[in-house]
């Protein structure tokens, strides 16, 4: 039962990702990956090992982390404004989405409210204060949402992002100086959980260290 409600909410995401991507399309554009249905599958993944170090409800964090951001996508049933809205304050949006769906397929109402609470507390860099949120799969949201921001798999997103958009020819070397480390520093200090903090810093120092190797790679010398 519980796998089978991962695979309504998966469906459901991917959906969403589809909408969203023949917009785009619509748009004159034709994205070689969609920034975030990538984002997003790396949140699920760590949402699963986060809770699985911690003690979460493992389920409630996967639908939470498929569900998160999904007030960002476009929605063709809805006007401009309303999806400009919807981005503006896509946590709270993103929950009620969530609550909505989960609604129409029965879930207990337990259950869709801390997947609501997930979502919507979900949003920010940082966080204004040093208490971690509650419930815990809240927290866990919140920190699989800041992993996805640090190391390789926020500069690959951030690469996929960038030529999606840019109309201009771009330069590797140019797009690896903007290294990002100064973001990843600041939300490394406001993580929930020792589990996210510890990995944080693993990523850093990854990403620190092959820096200057990609950059010789890039330039022939090594």
């Amino acid at each position: 039962m519980q796998q089978e409600l991962c695979n309504e909410v998966r469906n459901y995401a991917l959906q969403r990702f589809k909408e969203e991507a023949e917009f785009i399309k619509n748009k004159g554009r034709s994205p070689m990956l969609h920034y975030r249905k990538e984002h997003t599958l790396t949140v699920v993944g760590l949402a699963r090992n986060l809770a699985q170090q911690t003690g979460a409800d493992q389920i409630v964090c996967e639908v939470a982390a498929w569900l998160h951001d999904l007030a960002k996508c476009y929605n063709p049933r809805l006007s401009e404004a309303e999806n400009e809205k919807r981005q503006a304050r896509h946590g709270y949006y993103g929950a009620e989405e969530g609550r909505n769906f989960l609604r129409e397929l029965g879930v207990e109402q337990v259950f869709i409210d801390e997947v609501y609470i997930a979502i919507e507390k979900h949003v920010g860099l940082t966080r204004e204060f040093k208490e971690p949120l509650t419930p815990l799969s809240a927290a866990i949201t919140w920190d699989a949402d800041k992993l996805s921001k640090i190391g390789w798999s926020a500069w690959l997103h951030f690469l996929a992002y960038t030529l999606n958009r840019e109309k201009e020819e771009q330069n590797l070397l140019e797009l690896l100086s903007r290294d990002r480390l100064d973001v990843m520093e600041m939300i490394s200090e406001h993580f929930n959980t020792g589990v996210a903090r510890e990995l944080a810093q693993k990523r850093i120092t990854h990403y620190r260290e092959n820096l200057a190797h990609m950059e010789g790679v890039l330039k022939g010398k090594i």
